[in-house]
């Protein structure tokens, strides 16, 4: 079968030769490869999109339609089928930067956002009474335990309770809009 010109391929084929679509892949696969990697810059793109195309061309029984030559077929169905794959990556690459821009303008948002907490939980921090300032800052930022900080601050470990109970309240309250 390997002697036999494109027209008698496709006529093999057309009459459901397995063997005479093979040796039609086999001809003009590397061809076809080269075409399509000279218009996507990308080998292993190209190499997909020829695969695809000879898919389709069985799974579809596209060479029933061809009536002319099938490597002037070939070529083209490559050509259009690049230019879509064009396409497609155009608009791929417009969602990905679409997505970028959200996600900085988000994240710029959400970092305003923070920057105003953190301005929020330090201005209530410092309107707290010395002793409930030093009982919240020895127990939440630097990680005592209540028993730690009732010896430092010279207090029982009730009173230091009492004082981080409040001193929650009215962080609670007074940064009740950031939630």
């Amino acid at each position: 079968m390997h002697g036999y010109d494109d027209n008698q391929l496709l006529a093999l084929i057309k009459g459901g030769s397995v063997k005479a679509y093979e040796i039609l892949f086999e001809r003009y696969y590397r061809f076809l490869c080269l075409e399509a990697s000279l218009f996507l810059l990308d080998q292993a793109e190209a190499e997909d999109v020829v695969l695809e195309l000879f898919v389709e061309m069985w799974d579809k029984q596209i060479f029933r339609m061809i009536d002319r030559s099938i490597k002037a077929y070939l070529y083209r169905a490559i050509r259009n089928k690049c230019i879509n794959a064009l396409r497609k990556r155009k608009i791929v690459h417009k969602k990905q930067r679409q997505y970028e821009q959200r996600a900085q303008r988000e994240g710029a948002a959400c970092g305003i956002e923070q920057r105003e907490l953190a301005a929020s939980i330090h201005q209530v921090l410092q309107e707290f009474p010395a002793q409930r300032l030093r009982a919240f800052t020895l127990v939440y930022i630097e990680k005592k335990r209540y028993q730690e900080a009732a010896e430092e601050m010279g207090l029982s470990v009730n009173s230091v309770k009492t004082h981080l109970k409040l001193a929650i309240q009215v962080l609670r309250n007074k940064l009740d809009k950031f939630r």
